[in-house]
């Protein structure tokens, strides 16, 4: 009876060792495809990155030229609005206070034009 319970072990182990192996190779190989798709994957992401990058600084650039372009309307209607301002409330007051309103708005309006994007105050100057 010995004997029939050494074979049959034997043959047990041999069959197990049979599956085993397979199974290990399978295993070593799966694990050399993760590592493949993880550098693939990192060398995707940096390039993600990069064009997360480039496309923040173009959208930087846009929003810089869209409040340079808008710059200009919104003082005019700002200076505008007041100059109406100015002349409504001091047409009541005689001639003299509207006389000096004129003045202060031409100032004002020659000042802006005269000024150069390197005289910006802090608070109009972009974040960059």
């Amino acid at each position: 009876m010995d004997r029939v319970l050494q074979f049959v072990l034997v043959i047990v182990l041999l069959v197990l060792t049979g599956f085993l192996v397979p199974l290990l190779l399978q295993l070593m190989r799966t694990a050399k495809a993760v590592e493949v798709l993880a550098e693939s994957a990192r060398e995707d992401l940096r390039q993600i990155a990069l064009d997360v990058h480039q496309t923040r600084q173009s959208l930087d650039r846009v929003t810089g030229l869209v409040e340079r372009s808008l710059e200009f309307p919104a003082t005019a209607g700002g200076l505008a609005v007041a100059l109406v301002r100015s002349l409504t409330g001091l047409l009541d007051r005689g001639p003299s206070p509207w006389l000096e309103a004129l003045l202060t708005a031409v100032k004002i309006g020659i000042s802006f034009f005269k000024r150069t994007p390197g005289d910006a105050t802090e608070k109009e100057k972009p974040n960059e």
